[in-house]
């Protein structure tokens, strides 16, 4: 798959932006949608889940002895209150039912953990445009949200949103940064 090959330079800025929140201990780390596990590297206690069985395989072959599972988000394979910090980078927009996936992630996170949600923004010309393409083009594509709707959809889902910013990493992607406690 030449998914990391032809998303290096997306991948390597859009998780720069998580580096300053993953700093320190994160503790156990669930990686949600974890594509071909880019941000393995960045913890130390790690755990994948991916819908996409084409993803594992790739993720598997980069990193042979990481705890990776297929899943969907709205239905995780884990214990209540098993994780310190969920990770969603650049996914939520392909969820098909966000509330299911928010519901799930609340389950899994012990009280007091953080969701750090990074996805892309509707908030740019560019962005619209592209929103607007893969809603007519993507298979997988679901919606594209604002800053905005995604806090509001957090917010419904019970997450307290300690932090939001949102940032263009070129001339085409603004993504918008999340980070949001558990009760």
């Amino acid at each position: 798959m030449d998914y990391d090959r032809r998303w290096a330079r997306y991948n390597e800025r859009s998780l720069a932006l998580l580096r300053p929140l993953l700093a320190g201990d994160p503790g156990e780390v669930l990686d949600l949608a974890c594509g071909t596990a880019n941000l393995l590297p960045m913890v130390t206690r790690y755990a994948g889940v991916d819908a996409s069985l084409e993803m594992l395989r790739a993720a598997r072959r980069k990193h042979p002895a990481a705890p990776l599972a297929a899943a969907d988000a709205a239905a995780l394979p884990f214990a209540d209150a098993r994780f310190d910090t969920v990770v969603s980078a650049s996914a939520f927009h392909i969820f098909p039912e966000p509330e299911r996936a928010l519901a799930e992630v609340r389950r899994v996170l012990r009280p007091g953990g953080r969701l750090l949600l990074l996805d892309w923004s509707r908030a740019r010309s560019t962005m619209r445009a592209l929103n607007l393409y893969l809603r007519l083009t993507g298979d997988r594509y679901r919606r594209m949200y604002t800053q905005t709707e995604a806090g509001a959809l957090l917010q419904g889902a019970g997450f307290r949103v300690v932090g939001s910013s949102r940032r263009a990493i070129d001339w085409l992607w603004e993504l918008m940064v999340f980070e949001a406690e558990s009760p």
